[in-house]
């Protein structure tokens, strides 16, 4: 395999990836169904279409966004090798938990929508959902590993001299923004998240540009 054709494969698939993950929050933040207290079932049960397309979205788009990570970790051969082989672990790891997670989630609210249990048969499903300790457990190592995986990688490559100095800040305002709610805290996240990976991508890019060297201070002559 080529080392271009390599670095195109890596792009389209960091691309992807994030975009699907941006694609699927503003996807269900429009997503608005009837009732007083709604839950997920009934989300997939009054937009089954939508509901399949989101879960298919969520599942496969981090399972490509993974066929980019080796190259970011190439990004940094000698300086910020070790910071950046650990932040691509560590987010590769999230991401993995979060397929999981999410094929999970959807896949479970979307049967329950399909049985079309009555009243408390039906209520008793989601709540079994809610409190099933391996999606629990999968979406806690998501949460944990992609809020800080992309933090140190960034980090990494800053020391690489490959991102500039704003994208480890993107990267903790998309690990922040996850501990508030609310539409304004989305936005944010999305915004950073898509200049965080926007500067990778670019990086990936332009590997095969060597990365600007440190000055070097040289003492004045006579």
């Amino acid at each position: 395999m080529s080392t271009r054709f390599s670095r195109i494969v890596a792009i389209i698939a960091l691309c992807v990836g994030p975009l699907t993950l941006i694609v699927t929050n503003i996807a269900q933040w429009m997503l608005q169904p009837r009732g007083a207290h709604p839950t997920p079932a009934d989300v997939a049960a009054q937009f089954p279409a939508v509901w399949l397309a989101i879960g298919s979205l969520a599942v496969f788009g981090p399972l490509v966004w993974l066929a980019g990570l080796p190259a970011v970790a190439a990004l940094a051969p000698r300086r910020g090798a070790h910071l950046t082989a650990i932040g691509t672990l560590v987010t590769g790891a999230g991401l993995a938990a979060g397929i999981g997670h999410l094929a999970a989630f959807f896949g479970g609210y979307g049967a329950i929508a399909m049985a079309a249990l009555p009243g408390d048969a039906g209520a008793a499903m989601v709540s079994a959902t809610d409190a099933e300790p391996l999606g629990g457990v999968l979406l806690i190592v998501f949460l944990i590993c992609y809020s800080i995986g992309p933090v140190v990688l960034a980090l990494g490559l800053r020391i690489a001299r490959r991102v500039a100095v704003w994208v480890p800040i993107a990267a903790i305002l998309t690990a922040g923004a996850n501990l508030f709610g609310g539409p304004i805290a989305g936005v944010v996240q999305l915004v950073a998240l898509a200049a965080t990976w926007g500067a990778i991508i670019v990086a990936v890019a332009r590997s095969d540009v060597r990365p600007v060297p440190d000055p070097v201070l040289r003492p004045r002559t006579a």
